[in-house]
């Protein structure tokens, strides 16, 4: 049980990479801080995240064309009328000043993309690279025992059962019988894995998202943060126009906590809550989610009896990508989203109940999530597939199956993945035309010869490109099906956060229905609505405003510590 303190300055309900920041940033400012997580261990669905964080013009961006105004101009293009101007622009101005603060003051360490496209490529603003960080990988052996707080990432993510890999150990992975700088990496990777499972359930060598919480996780530790975890928040205190503490909860202990400056919520949104999932979510999204399961709302229920209200005016109110469904050992139902590794390559395509094309498969993981909704609307709920041919699966891989066709024996076995000596048997195993099919195949491999998808484009801007094959020409996303056996794997829209949330101001104060804010309660992360406005023009857009906005909020509470009353 946790000793809690009386009064603390700042209360941070949820520990995502938003709960965190804010957490940190308060510590900074020389708060004390109190972070509270009602789950068991924490991060959130930023823990389980691919660790992605779009934070235009920071000091790690190496391309000196690009400026406040050049990223203010591609929101514009990418959220349209939607765009809240004001809260964008403070995103933009504070978040150089964020990613720099925590490096030197907090050691926070990320580094950019050498290459990765912003989304939505062809609009004006839009650039090529150092608009997207990644957090450095992270050895948790430093937290010593407290490496067990952290959540684990999706098992679908990981390798040997436990072994997390990012993009650059996957590019060692593939060429390790190539190079010998890759069996070193690969080797290295290994053996450190194999050392840790002596000792742990799984690998601390982190990467991606889990990097990123253990970076923020060790810094909160380091500057005397309480972290609290199973803790419960009943309610918040509202007193003489303000927030002024909340009731906890932990186990059968209950506590009243006075936070001086304020409280942020920061619970990870509402995806898992059944009621909005189903009011705000299109009817044909299941309930297996990518999300955290600790993502119930509880931000918005605690802010709505003091005025706080849901966010409407959004183009969707979640963000979208094409997932497939495993049954795990344990029961639960395994929920792999397909962002990067299969859908845009070249030697693959998707197709409806009728066998026909649908979507750009090397379009953004939302736009293929929306395409989905359209298709299975038309279809009274048809299935979607995505085929490939033997060749692919060995040199990509397929869904969970990792390259060479790791795993894909078990996938045969439980159904996971549908295997067929010809198109026309594969299309009687998913029930979809086999004259259609193989039709479709054929009109696939002309374009995959002429470089130009005529349906629907794949592979014409720098983002489709990029998520191609380079080494394949003339266009890096297209190649006509090889020979057997085929494949066909079941891919459902998925949800992967939320945008609908809290409507605040630009220092991340929740907002009344009449504008007004309600003193010392902010939100941040998926609990504030998202400044995207339900569109995805880039990787990483739920993860650095989540930060971004936890650090302004932090940043006013403190100035309000100070006697700054504005």
């Amino acid at each position: 049980m946790t000793r809690f303190p009386d009064q603390v300055d700042l209360l941070v309900i949820g520990s995502g990479a938003g709960g965190m920041t804010a957490a940190l940033t308060g510590a900074l400012e020389g708060l004390s801080v109190l972070l509270v997580e009602k789950c068991d261990v924490l991060g959130g669905t930023s823990a389980r995240s691919a660790g992605s964080i779009w934070l235009p013009n920071t000091h790690l961006d190496p391309n000196s064309d690009d400026s406040f105004d050049n990223a203010l101009t591609y929101l514009r293009a990418a959220v349209g009328n939607r765009l809240d101007e004001t809260r964008a622009s403070a995103f933009l101005k504070a978040a150089p000043e964020m990613a720099l603060r925590l490096e030197q003051e907090a050691g926070l360490a990320l580094r950019a993309y050498p290459h990765h496209p912003d989304y939505l490529a062809n609009l004006e603003g839009a650039t090529l690279s150092g608009r997207v960080l990644e957090p450095v990988p992270f050895d948790a052996a430093i937290l010593g025992d407290r490496f067990a707080d952290i959540a684990p990432p999706l098992p679908e993510f990981t390798l040997l059962a436990g072994m997390m890999v990012d993009r650059v150990d996957i590019g060692h992975l593939l060429n390790a019988m190539k190079s010998p700088k890759s069996l070193l990496h690969t080797a290295k990777m290994v053996a450190r894995y194999g050392l840790d499972r002596l000792q742990h359930r799984r690998g601390r060598r982190l990467v991606m998202g889990n990097a990123l919480i253990g970076r923020l996780y060790h810094a909160l530790l380091n500057k005397g943060v309480s972290v609290a975890m199973n803790v419960e928040t009943n309610s918040l205190i509202f007193e003489k126009g303000r927030v002024v503490g909340a009731e906890l909860k932990q186990g059968s202990h209950s506590h009243t906590l006075s936070a001086t400056v304020g409280v942020v919520l920061a619970t990870g949104g509402f995806s898992r809550n059944s009621t909005l999932r189903q009011e705000l979510c299109p009817e044909h999204l299941r309930r297996a989610s990518a999300v955290a399961d600790g993502a119930t709302g509880d931000g918005l229920n605690l802010a709505k009896p003091l005025g706080g209200r849901l966010s409407s005016d959004h183009e969707s109110a979640s963000f979208w990508a094409p997932v497939s469904h495993r049954r795990r050992p344990d029961g639960s139902i395994g929920v792999f989203p397909h962002f990067v590794l299969d859908r845009g390559k070249p030697g693959a395509f998707a197709v409806g109940p009728d066998g026909k094309r649908f979507v750009n498969e090397a379009t953004t993981y939302h736009l293929w999530g929306e395409a989905l909704f359209a298709m299975k609307s038309r279809t009274g709920g048809g299935a979607c597939h995505l085929i490939c041919d033997d060749a692919f699966v060995e040199r990509y891989g397929i869904g969970v199956v990792r390259p060479r066709r790791i795993g894909l024996k078990t996938a045969l076995k439980d159904r996971y993945v549908i295997q067929a000596d010809t198109l026309e048997a594969l299309a009687k195993k998913i029930d979809v035309p086999p004259l259609a099919l193989t039709a479709t195949a054929e009109r696939h491999a002309r374009f995959g010869e002429s470089g130009v998808d005529e349906d629907f484009g794949k592979g014409s801007d720098a983002y489709q490109k990029n998520l191609g094959d380079p080494t394949h020409t003339p266009n890096p996303c297209i190649r006509g099906l090889g020979a057997g056996p085929f494949y066909a794997l079941e891919l459902r829209p998925g949800d992967i956060g939320a945008s609908a949330g809290l409507v605040c101001d630009a220092v991340a104060r929740v907002l009344r229905a009449d504008g007004e804010a309600i003193e010392g309660l902010y939100a941040c992360g998926a609990d504030m609505e998202s400044i995207m406005a339900g569109r995805y023009p880039g990787p990483g857009i739920t993860l650095g405003p989540a930060m971004t906005f936890g650090y302004l909020a932090a940043l006013h509470a403190s100035a309000l510590a100070k006697g700054d009353k504005t």
